[in-house]
């Protein structure tokens, strides 16, 4: 789900349901703020070509932090042509 669709109450209710809901939702930057510390202990593993992930557990949750070459380089892209401007 894109991280502003889910609110935390159909988070609630997903979480809570008696048949078990799986489910991935972009998290707000300020979550990951706080998570930073535990993800800097963790080390990058490779899922296929140019895409690494680091997992960690918090309060019956996995958070997954994914980078990849290609989202790199579209950012700094992105970040150029506003300078630009």
């Amino acid at each position: 789900m894109d991280r502003g669709i889910p609110t935390e109450e159909v988070l609630a209710e997903m979480r809570n349901s008696e048949t078990p809901v799986h489910y991935l939702v972009g998290s707000p930057r300020g979550r990951l703020t706080q998570l930073e510390k535990a993800f800097l202990t963790k080390p990058w593993e490779d899922v296929r070509e140019s895409v690494q992930v680091k997992l960690i557990e918090h309060e019956e949750e996995t958070y997954v932090l994914a980078r990849s070459q290609g989202r790199r380089d579209k950012e700094q892209s992105m970040r150029r042509r506003r300078l630009k401007n």
